[in-house]
């Protein structure tokens, strides 16, 4: 049968390695699945029952595409209180069906064909399939172990070029856990006002911060002179355990979000009303089971970086936010691709190569601490174990035949 051809375009957008792992997973019987970064919790049950509310009140019309007053106001108030950041409900802020449309809609509202946009890397999956849905061209800088896997205003200022037009930022980062501190992004604001350029920030993991006197990860909305260059990308999918509820909002200056609003428009006419309405709550409620999460989270983060320092054939950064792990395997001897996939195959625990992350991930992979408590100890021992006869293989005659043997305890 004869097929009609389909857009260059759509045919160089490669799929998630993300979605590549979780689909594979889903055919592993018994399988840990370290790889998807979802909590584990659902909606708090007042956030619930406002939906619930909304359905049973008839709220379940098309909305403003801004979104409806209340979810904008919550928003708003909410961003005063835990960043300390003002912005205008009626003319700063959009509600967004998740952080990922979000980001589109930023890119295209900013982006023109042949624009640059720097992305620091390894960086989530789907920066730059959106760069070039925008038509522009990701510029990859690469995060350092050295410098703790922060973002660099050096490094950012030498990949600038006439033809830049923005920058993503991503702190707390996915997928290197990594928390860029206020004073580097001071000087990367600095940057961006010099060349007159944008800054995006994706803040999805904000609350996630595990130091000691941190309620959340700084903004660089917050340096000066970003009032009117900075977009803020914000999802409550992580924050309060959303994700299916696909809810989010932006931050920024009047004029862009007037041009992110009318590209919205035309896309998707306007947001889920009653996943608003739960929004709202959520953002003007307590935070108990935000920071009840927090806590949970660092507990684990601990479980995760204590285990693998105890290898010989692993290494790890210990992560400043979010709930990644980004683990060097170089020692084992293996790809990561190689050590995701025997991880699977093997013993049963699903991982995400360092590579769906972009080139900069090669020789990683990345470990979520989101889920169970005792399923995460467990999968863990088991990649330790794993690694530690990889590496012990690479020394020893047949090796690779050993390595092909499924472990009776896995």
């Amino acid at each position: 049968m004869s097929l009609a051809p389909l857009s260059l375009t759509a045919q160089s957008i490669e799929r998630s390695g993300i979605r590549d792992v979780f689909d594979r997973a889903a055919r592993v019987p018994n399988v840990i699945s370290l790889a998807l970064g979802e909590p584990t919790e659902t909606a708090a049950e007042h956030i619930v029952e406002a939906s619930e509310r909304a359905v049973r009140a008839g709220h379940t019309h098309y909305t403003d595409i801004l979104g409806i007053p209340e979810y904008r106001q919550a928003a708003a108030h909410y961003t005063h209180r835990v960043k300390g950041l003002s912005y205008d409900p009626e003319t700063e802020t959009q509600a967004i069906p998740g952080a990922t449309l979000g980001l589109y809609l930023a890119l295209r509202a900013v982006v023109d064909p042949g624009d640059e946009v720097i992305v620091p890397s390894p960086a989530f999956t789907s920066y730059d399939a959106q760069i070039a849905l925008a038509f522009g061209t990701a510029v990859h800088v690469p995060l350092r172990p050295e410098n703790g896997m922060r973002i660099s205003a050096d490094d950012i200022e030498r990949a600038i070029t006439p033809r830049t037009r923005a920058i993503i930022i991503n702190s707390p980062g996915n997928p290197t856990g990594a928390v860029t501190p206020a004073s580097e992004l001071a000087r990367i604001a600095r940057i961006c006002v010099a060349h007159d350029i944008w800054a995006i920030s994706d803040e999805v993991y904000h609350p996630f911060v595990y130091a000691s006197s941190a309620d959340a990860a700084p903004s660089i909305a917050g340096a000066p002179g970003m009032r009117g260059r900075a977009i803020i990308v914000e999802s409550l999918s992580k924050t309060f355990a959303m994700t299916g509820w696909r809810i989010g909002y932006l931050h920024g200056p009047q004029h862009l979000i007037e041009q992110t609003a009318t590209i919205a428009e035309l896309i998707h006419s306007s947001i889920n009303a009653p996943a608003q309405y739960a929004g709202a709550a959520a953002l003007a409620g307590p935070l108990d089971e935000v920071n009840h999460r927090k806590g949970r989270y660092a507990r684990q983060r601990d479980l995760v970086v204590e285990a693998l320092n105890e290898s010989s054939a692993l290494e790890v950064l210990p992560p400043e936010g979010a709930f990644y792990a980004f683990v060097d395997v170089r020692r084992t001897g293996l790809t990561a691709d190689d050590f995701s996939s025997r991880l699977l195959d093997q013993w049963r625990v699903a991982v995400v190569p360092g590579d769906a992350f972009g080139d900069a991930g090669q020789g990683f992979v990345r470990v979520s601490y989101a889920g169970d408590y005792d399923e995460l100890r467990e999968g863990i021992r088991r990649m330790v174990l794993f690694a530690e006869q990889s590496h012990a293989d690479i020394y020893s005659t047949g090796s690779e035949a050993d390595a092909q043997q499924t472990p009776a305890h896995a």
